[in-house]
């Protein structure tokens, strides 16, 4: 058998090389985060403006002098409640003589019919009277509707603002006296962009803040998404609910509103120092038996500083943070901030 050149041997010297300098090289610190499952709420921030459930301005339908006023200003009241009294004294008499009129017409009516049917009188007579009843009857209805009209109550249940009109003032048809508005529930109102449009639907949660509360927090629930986009800011207006029992909150306060858009249980986070980009694809490294892996993953949701990952890593991984740049796969790698594989029960 022929010996090896010498040559031949030293190129196989330097083909051996690199391999057993690869094997010799110390693993490469860097910095990595364990992976593990944790409740992702998907949320947005808005700004909006506090509504109240019912608002109204009281007015009176009829003119007339105001009587009496019947309430305290900021007082809060039930459906029904009086509130003005407006000079009713001739409303009254109009009642009165409608109903004396009626009474005649009955009487009058009555007799036509007696008559008609003993064969003493015609059936045109008995008819006009009948229609002669009806319409004194009809004047007894509108006097009595006229003269309710001269009592101003409220329509809902909430709280008066200050009123406008004293005792004495003549009213006319129309003129604001009072507001009265429902502060419990409140609404509040608030826009967000048509790309969240399949995100949002009725019943779901809202956190809110006020500047004027300081620490505190309210919850609610969206109420009406509007079908309309506004076409000059591409944007749908938005209303929710929230309950106001300690009446805190006033109509017309700015408000911070949280919209949680999706709340996942087992969701895969990792920093997104982490993701390393390669044209349009998204990657990490992963330590795997003291040695850098290379994935691809698919990212979800972007959060402060950290990143959904839906694919291509799983629970108990241990992702690479810092230091990735100088990795490459099949290379040894060591998390110098988390504790050695073997004393990891994963």
């Amino acid at each position: 058998m022929k010996s090896l050149s010498p040559y031949w041997l030293l190129a196989a010297l330097l083909l051996l090389l690199p391999l057993t300098a690869l094997a010799q090289r110390p693993a490469m610190p860097v910095e990595a985060v364990k992976v593990e499952p944790r409740q992702l709420i998907v949320d947005t921030q808005l700004v909006g403006t506090l509504l109240a459930d019912e608002a109204t301005l009281i007015s009176s339908e009829l003119a007339g002098r105001l009587a009496q006023v019947h309430f305290t200003d900021g007082q809060r009241v039930q459906t029904g409640t009086r509130l003005f009294s407006l000079d009713a004294s001739i409303e009254r008499a109009q009642l009165e003589r409608a109903k004396a009129a009626a009474e005649l017409a009955e009487v009058e009516y009555q007799r036509a019919e007696d008559l008609l049917r003993r064969n003493a009188g015609s059936a045109n007579v008995r008819d006009a009277a009948l229609a002669t009843l009806r319409i004194n009857q009809a004047e007894v209805k509108l006097a009595e509707e006229r003269l309710a009209k001269m009592t101003l109550t409220a329509p809902f249940h909430g709280v008066l603002g200050i009123r406008q009109v004293s005792p004495g003032d003549y009213l006319t048809p129309g003129q604001p006296l009072v507001a009265l508005l429902a502060t419990d529930p409140l609404r509040v109102e608030f826009r967000i962009p048509e790309v969240l449009l399949r995100d949002v639907s009725q019943g779901q949660q809202v956190e809110m803040t006020f500047d004027a509360l300081t620490n505190q927090r309210f919850s609610g629930e969206v109420m009406t998404v509007s079908p309309q986009v506004d076409a000059s800011g591409r944007s749908l207006l938005v209303q929710a609910r929230l309950a106001n029992p300690d009446n805190l909150l006033r109509p017309g306060m700015f408000a911070r509103v949280r919209l949680i858009l999706d709340t996942r249980d087992n969701a895969l986070l990792v920093p997104e120092e982490a993701l390393v980009p390669e044209g349009r694809n998204q990657y990490v490294f992963r330590i795997v038996d003291g040695v850098a892996d290379k994935v691809q993953v698919t990212p979800g949701h972007r959060l402060r500083g950290e990143v959904e990952i839906t694919s291509g890593i799983q629970a108990g991984d241990r992702v690479v943070t810092a230091g990735q740049l100088k990795l490459r796969p099949g290379s040894p790698a060591q998390a110098i901030n988390l504790p050695a594989p073997a004393a990891d029960s994963n």
